[in-house]
């Protein structure tokens, strides 16, 4: 057997077939399985994105959890989401997710969510772990498996239930939407016929041939662009293949920073409703001053959509989010949701009227930086590296090293939870100023390494 000896917040990733495997998923689902047992749960839900190991993986999960006395339901090719908002509505114990997210098509993974809706946090992550090789007693009455093909639709319901849709309909909204060959393509249709809105969707067949790279990022959404240019629509959305993240594409067929998803998400809730917010460390500071102008505070988690989840809980947050496209309100969900986001950002265009790309330009300038590089050999030096390069900075270590400046500008440097790279984010008020931090780690972490 292969050894998992760690998970990153919310479940595992690999390569189908080399660091994930047959035997790797179904000592993850058994090791899961005893984690809901200590709980007392008999309710599990399962479903996946549409990559083509997807159908192989999600047989082997149900499989083991009926064998250990589990009730199953199949919810097939849906949003991850979805299934959060499933688990909390019906009453499910917990849920296994077969997604990679955003990487590459020949990865895929599990992801854990517990009786609550919500992802595993770090601790109870280290407690499946320590199931991992542990005596499954052979007693158990086999539980039922039975699948439900449209569990999906009472998410979409819901979401679109929490905006004004009547109003959205009166715009006569055109949009486009990228749903990347996956979960998508499943419950976009419904939603936007929902919301009265006009939907041209592009990479709509759910089979996990992903048209271009899946991580929604403007360097791979250039067929978004053309099509929103084509059409003359008012506004693009670009989902990835699990559908919890989400970016923008203008009227004038440019896609715009996955940072501003978020911004423009909050923008929406607060113009109606004040109230603290919490987005990560490696987040815009952009969210922060358009919640400052709002008379709302701030607060910063460590990276991971658990961990915001958890800090919102803490101080009573009315939202959050990530920077890379995830929105999250729980009004509509308590998750990272692009199907949330793209009603909250169609209700925003609806009240501010005009275009979405007046809408940005209004927000504070502010350029973000982002680099991946390899992961470097001396990782425990990175700290003490970076202090001596910003000794002027203020150091934040919780989640890799944070360095702020006093004007307001800051970098970030961290090991990614899904793949071998450090993650280096620079934001400053040029993009020269960015770029200048960015290099200044670089040129630290090379002379130390």
């Amino acid at each position: 057997m292969q050894t998992v000896t760690t998970l990153p917040v919310s479940g595992y990733r690999g390569i189908w077939g080399e660091n994930l495997n047959p035997e790797i998923v179904k000592n993850l689902t058994r090791a899961f399985g005893m984690f809901i047992q200590k709980r007392n749960g008999n309710k599990i839900l399962i479903g996946r994105d549409a990559r083509t190991s997807g159908e192989e993986i999600l047989g082997i999960i149900a499989d083991n959890l009926r064998k250990m006395g589990f009730d199953v339901t199949d919810a097939g090719i849906v949003p991850t989401p979805t299934i959060l908002f499933l688990v909390k509505k019906d009453g499910f114990d917990g849920a296994l997710i077969a997604t990679a997210s955003h990487n590459p098509k020949e990865y895929n993974g599990i992801k854990f969510v517990t009786g609550r809706g919500l992802f595993t946090t770090e601790n109870e992550g280290q407690e499946i772990i320590s199931y991992l090789g542990k005596e499954i007693k052979n007693d158990f009455k086999e539980g039922f498996y039975k699948k439900e093909k449209d569990l999906w639709k009472k998410h979409i319901e819901h979401i679109v239930s929490c905006v004004d849709k009547e109003k959205i309909r009166a715009k006569n909204f055109h949009v486009v939407i990228d749903a990347i060959n996956s979960t998508g393509a499943v419950v976009d249709p419904y939603f936007f016929e929902l919301l009265g809105v006009n939907a041209t969707i592009i990479n709509k067949i759910p089979d996990g041939n992903f048209a271009h790279m899946p991580e929604p990022l403007p360097e791979n959404l250039s067929q978004l662009e053309e099509k929103v240019r084509e059409l003359g629509a008012n506004i693009g959305f670009a989902q990835d293949p699990d559908a919890d993240r989400l970016v923008i594409c203008n009227e004038k067929g440019e896609v715009i920073s996955e940072e501003y998803t978020l911004t423009l998400g909050l923008l929406g809730i607060l113009t109606e409703n004040i109230g603290d917010i919490v987005i990560n460390l490696s987040t815009s500071s952009v969210n922060e001053i358009v919640a400052k102008d709002f008379g709302s505070k701030t607060y910063r988690s460590k990276v991971g959509e658990g961990n915001v989840v958890e800090m919102m809980h803490q101080v009573g947050a009315i939202a959050g989010g990530e920077g890379g496209g995830g929105f999250i309100y729980p009004k509509m969900n308590e998750a990272r949701d692009s199907l949330a986001g793209m009603a909250m950002i169609l209700s925003l265009l609806e009240k501010k009227g005009g275009e979405i790309s007046k809408i940005v330009e209004s927000l504070p300038k502010i350029v973000m930086v982002k680099k991946k590089i390899p992961k470097i050999k001396n990782m425990e030096n990175i700290e003490d590296t970076l202090k001596e390069a910003f000794p002027e900075a203020l150091q934040d270590n919780r989640d890799g090293i944070r360095s702020d400046f006093k004007d307001g500008s800051w970098i970030s440097i961290r090991a990614s939870n899904t793949e071998p790279i450090l993650r280096i984010m620079a934001e400053a008020k040029t993009k020269e100023e960015a770029v200048g931090l960015v290099n200044r780690v670089e040129n630290a972490i090379s002379t130390d390494s």
